[in-house]
């Protein structure tokens, strides 16, 4: 119960986010207020250049004063740019209210992570970790699939529907405790930032892999939807159910994986899961038949459930508690910097090498990465209780 609120909350406000970017804002932007693709792919890319840009200052002031008043007018900022994009009185207007989206949930994940991390025993962390993804999850991926149903009913709706989700996130952010985590004596910002860069360093160890994972993920973006379409002949909602044949067994087996991550400790499960879900990606190109790539996908959404838990359990381990609101703002916007670049070299292997090269490269970097921490010695970085 300790951190059913911030799940609630980080579950809605990703489920609004998820429906608006990936389903409304194209859909809404190009059929009723009329503008272009690129105006609207601008608007999208703006939302997300403003979380990643501010959610470094909002991790500090998160670490420094709490999460409630952050996360609450987090909340109404998304509010208000929820409102601009659906009021599209220009342009201007339209990429304003993206622009505040993206503000606004800035403070989210540091706020969320900092608020559970500092309730949560240590030795319960990977279970908690797997429940944090799994609001993630399914909100994210509930959002663009629900609110598809009403705009079968109406713009309006749709936009209400979704006002009416960030009210009650605002609600219970308010009736929430997200109190101050850091340090409650104030440093001066000299001594803070000098800590603070003493704390990036030391953690140096974890970066690679915060990038290449999603690096990983980023490569195969620009090219599965249309493998799937070109060599075992999907329609874009079969893609959708085979996508969903994957995920529920990430979803289903993260509270498991993060008890084995608890229990066992983190090493293991971690190297465990990258050597799957790298064997998965050499696998998975070759299956002529669709029945076989979906138990391989399977197979891939059951290597994840390890990686989650156990490599975010790492991170919130290894981050001394008065500063996990900024040093998961750092790690967030790293692993954001990963997926980008990986969408990019995606595309361009596939254009050099052909459709089946992504998986292979994929594959290989995250062999990598289980080679590389199998021998590094993570159980250091791990601050003690």
């Amino acid at each position: 119960m300790k951190v059913m609120n911030p799940l609630l909350v980080l579950g809605m406000i990703e489920f609004v986010r998820g429906a608006l970017i990936l389903s409304l804002t194209p859909l809404f932007g190009q059929s009723v207020a009329g503008y272009s693709l690129g105006v609207i792919g601008t608007a999208i890319s703006l939302h997300y250049l403003f979380d990643n840009l501010f959610r470094l200052p909002a991790g500090w002031v998160v670490d420094q004063m709490g999460g409630k008043a952050m996360l609450a007018g987090g909340i109404i900022l998304s509010g208000i740019g929820l409102f601009l994009i659906y009021a599209h009185w220009s342009v201007t207007w339209f990429m304003l209210g993206a622009v505040l989206y993206g503000l606004g949930t800035a403070p989210l994940w540091p706020t969320v992570i900092t608020g559970i991390a500092a309730k949560i025993p240590i030795a319960q962390l990977g279970e908690v970790m797997s429940k944090v993804f799994i609001a993630w999850l399914v909100g994210a991926g509930l959002g663009p699939v629900i609110i598809n149903f009403i705009l079968g009913y109406s713009f309006a709706r749709a936009f209400l529907f979704l006002g009416v989700l960030l009210f009650f996130a605002f609600i219970l952010t308010l009736a929430g405790q997200y109190g101050q985590i850091g340090n409650q004596i104030k440093q001066a910002l000299p001594h803070y930032f000098q800590e603070l860069r003493q704390e990036i360093l030391g953690l140096r160890l974890l970066y690679p892999g915060m990038f290449i994972q999603t690096m990983s993920v980023g490569i195969l973006m620009p090219i599965i939807a249309i493998y799937t379409q070109t060599v075992w002949g999907f329609r874009p909602d079969q893609f959708s159910y085979f996508l969903i044949g994957g995920g529920s067994f990430t979803v289903l087996l993260l509270i498991p994986a993060g008890r084995i991550t608890d229990r066992w400790g983190i090493k293991g499960p971690l190297i465990g899961g990258f050597f799957l879900a790298g064997i998965c990606l050499v696998l998975l190109p070759l299956q002529k038949s669709v029945y076989l790539a979906l138990i391989v996908c399977v197979f891939l959404g059951i290597s994840y459930s390890f990686i989650l838990p156990a490599w975010n359990s790492l991170q919130a381990r290894a981050v001394s508690p008065e500063k996990r609101g900024t040093m998961w703002a750092i790690f967030m916007t790293i692993e954001g910097i990963g997926t980008a670049s990986g969408a990019f070299i995606g595309g361009k292997v596939t254009d050099v090498f052909g459709q089946q090269s992504p998986f292979y490269v994929s594959s290989v970097v995250l062999l990598a990465m289980a080679l590389f921490y199998a021998l590094g010695n993570i159980d250091k970085l791990i601050q003690p209780t």
